[in-house]
């Protein structure tokens, strides 16, 4: 049987790409029908755009183009390999998989998780954003009452946010330029601090006092940001760059980091392992995110601006390069259950 599946030829621009729906022809593979899948806002449309920093790098982590789009992705299993445990045909599952009318996935190499029954399908896929955000908590734990401090309010600023309000942080600050982002965070109970109106280091200490953020997080993969992100940290602190930093960055490593103690960590999310040999592993952080939202404890209420029937898909990664200050999360409704 024929299916569809989006792919991007070149810079900014996607097309439908026609494929057969795969069998579990391995042990290890689960074969879904998709429900919906998310657009993400930061690794797929700097591909997309043609901003990743992997188009100016010798030896680009992955192949940049062509490419198929892709990695938060809720469906309901149609097979299942041999292999597979823990599982049944008809579950809601969040796969890491592409846009497309159907996916597969080898469990081995990527994320499966079943999706509780109190998690819309619209909402689950922005479950694999707070799987990202979780490595900075994962990477650099609050103490009860630390202040930290989000850079960027997008899908995973907000996620990240509310993770270290859930973790204990007090108060948790989300730095961004847009009204209707801040808006979002003061609802979570984030406390917004527009990056307009005065330098981020500046307004930190304004807001948090002497010293500024115990942690900061940044989350937008400006390189811009990153030696405010130090300016702003109070001393001992640490810095997780959660965002692909998109660019090189000239530091005065000796004033910022090395004279203030300060931890200097890279957080991408493959710094912790998929699925065994950490306390936290990618797939345990996956369904603790599910849980959280099906409690209520994780708030998504605005998180997705855009639902997308099949017919819009194409236009779905140029309607968030081109109006950002409005369009956040972008959802591809695929098909409904039943």
């Amino acid at each position: 049987m024929q299916a569809q599946r989006l792919f991007f030829p070149r810079i900014n621009e996607v097309s439908w790409e026609a494929f057969e729906v795969p069998e579990p022809s391995a042990p290890h593979t689960v074969v879904a029908r998709s429900l919906c899948s998310l657009v993400s806002p930061g690794t797929e449309l700097a591909i997309f755009t043609g901003s990743h920093i992997g188009f100016t790098l010798p030896q680009p982590p992955f192949p940049m183009m062509p490419h198929r789009p892709g990695y938060a992705m809720v469906g309901e299993v149609q097979a299942l390999g041999t292999a597979v445990q823990g599982l049944r045909v008809g579950q809601r599952v969040l796969m890491e998989a592409g846009h497309g009318t159907f996916a597969l996935a080898d469990i081995r190499t990527h994320a499966v998780v079943l999706v509780p029954d109190g998690v819309p399908d619209e909402v689950a896929p922005l479950a694999r954003m707070a799987g990202i955000a979780f490595t900075a908590l994962r990477l650099a734990p609050p103490e009860l009452g630390e202040r930290v401090a989000v850079l960027g309010l997008g899908l995973v600023g907000l996620l990240a946010g509310q993770l270290y309000r859930l973790a204990g942080a007090r108060p948790v600050v989300g730095v961004d330029r847009l009204a209707p982002r801040l808006r979002l965070a003061e609802g979570m109970g984030i406390l917004p601090v527009d990056a307009s109106r005065e330098e981020i280091p500046i307004a930190l200490e304004r807001v948090l006092g002497a010293g500024g953020a115990d942690v900061v997080v940044e989350a937008t993969g400006n390189p811009a940001l990153v030696a405010p992100a130090l300016e702003a940290t109070a001393r001992g602190g640490a810095v997780v760059l959660l965002g692909s930093t998109r660019g090189s960055v000239a530091l005065d490593v000796y004033s910022l980091v090395h004279r203030r103690a300060l931890r200097l960590i890279g957080g991408h999310e493959s710094a912790l392992p998929f699925d065994a040999g950490h306390e936290w592993p990618r797939l345990r952080n996956l369904g603790l995110a599910l849980d959280l939202m099906a409690a209520g404890d994780l708030k998504t209420e605005g998180l997705v601006t855009d639902l997308l029937d099949m017919d819009r898909a194409l236009g779905a990664h140029a309607l968030l390069r081109d109006h950002p200050e409005s369009h956040l999360g972008a959802i591809i409704r695929w098909r409904s259950r039943g």
